[in-house]
């Protein structure tokens, strides 16, 4: 069986950077973050891709960065030229109709195999200058596999389904901070009424809520004892920290989406417990009903269940290595019958 090295076009937002840090601090995985130069060939670059510019002219030779993202990867192993796989992530999609990668990767590396994975509805995920989404008959053209975080998606688009990943965190319970039974981070989405029924239902059980609403205008904020409107941006450390210093998280599925987010893998790595509105969580190979329970309505929330401690004894969740982005590269491996080597 060939053997290939893993070189990922991911994202350098702080939470791809925890979800994947196993395979970014891997050395045999060439991670590539952003398409973003530093310095002043960053802001060349800036203009050059400017959106408004490019409305009045489109600016051409955005491909010619193309080899500048690759430089520093080894092309040579012994006498023979190393395979290679991209995993290509839904940052790089949202740019791919200025700098044309896929073509440019299908020309310069004949042999190699290339691989997308979108972990955002496919709908969401709009092309960084026609404000359209992505097109998804022009990149199933380049892409030998193309993987899925949602089963709607696979369904709609004829891909093929597996479940974000999770890398390992040591983040644990800080003493010193507030402790919360029930748990939220997010934008309203059309969500806030929920929340706030959530809310003051859970004050009615004497269950303490945390939760934080980003970026809500003013006059659509509404008072509850519990949720906190904020119009800073919190850092995926900040999030985690929160998540350990809770009981119980709460998920909120974006509309029409139906498979799990970050909050489960978040969940199992950090030993707490989830409670979703996902009806289709229990269709999950991680479900288990010792830390996630499901409801439709405030009415069907087990309160007893979200103000109980953490759901497995010694911090140790038993699905924590079933998340991890090695076991994704296992299941590429499968899929295109090759060995991605990481060691």
């Amino acid at each position: 069986m060939d053997e290939y090295r893993l070189v990922v076009f991911g994202d350098d937002w702080d939470v791809y950077q925890t979800a994947y840090r196993s395979l970014i601090e891997n050395p045999s995985v060439y991670f590539i973050s952003t398409f973003r130069p530093k310095g002043m060939l960053g802001q060349l670059q800036r203009l050059q891709f400017n959106p408004r510019l490019n409305s009045i002219c489109r600016i051409p030779f955005k491909e010619k960065w193309n080899p500048y993202y690759l430089r520093n990867l080894p092309r040579q192993r012994g006498s023979d030229e190393e395979k290679l796989c991209f995993l290509i992530l839904e940052n790089w999609l949202r740019v791919e109709g200025g700098i044309r990668l896929l073509p440019y990767l299908r020309s310069h590396y004949p042999e190699a195999r290339i691989v997308c994975f979108t972990q955002d509805l496919i709908a969401t995920i709009e092309d960084h200058y026609t404000r359209r989404p992505i097109d998804v008959d022009y990149i199933k053209r380049y892409v030998d596999l193309w993987i899925s975080y949602d089963l709607s998606d696979v369904r709609k688009y004829d891909l093929v389904y597996h479940p974000t990943v999770f890398s390992p965190t040591n983040i644990v319970r800080d003493e010193s901070r507030p402790r919360y039974d029930l748990y939220f981070l997010g934008r309203d989405k059309g969500r806030l009424p929920l929340l706030v029924a959530i809310c003051k239902a859970a004050k009615e059980k004497g269950i303490s809520c945390l939760f934080l609403l980003v970026e809500v205008p003013k006059e659509k904020q509404i008072v509850c004892d519990g949720i906190q409107y904020i119009d800073y941006p919190v850092t995926y450390q900040e999030n985690l920290q929160n998540c350990a210093n809770s009981h119980c998280v709460l998920e909120l599925l974006q509309q029409d989406a139906v498979s799990p987010s970050f909050r489960v893998w978040e969940c199992i790595s950090l030993n707490r417990k989830l409670l979703t509105n996902n009806r289709c969580i229990n269709q999950q190979d991680v479900y288990d009903d010792r830390y996630v329970s499901m409801f439709q309505t405030v009415d069907d929330i087990d309160w007893h269940f979200v103000s109980e401690d953490v759901s497995f004894p010694e911090d140790c969740n038993p699905y924590l290595d079933d998340i991890r982005p090695e076991n994704l590269v296992s299941f590429i491996d499968k899929q295109l019958n090759i060995k991605i080597r990481l060691s």
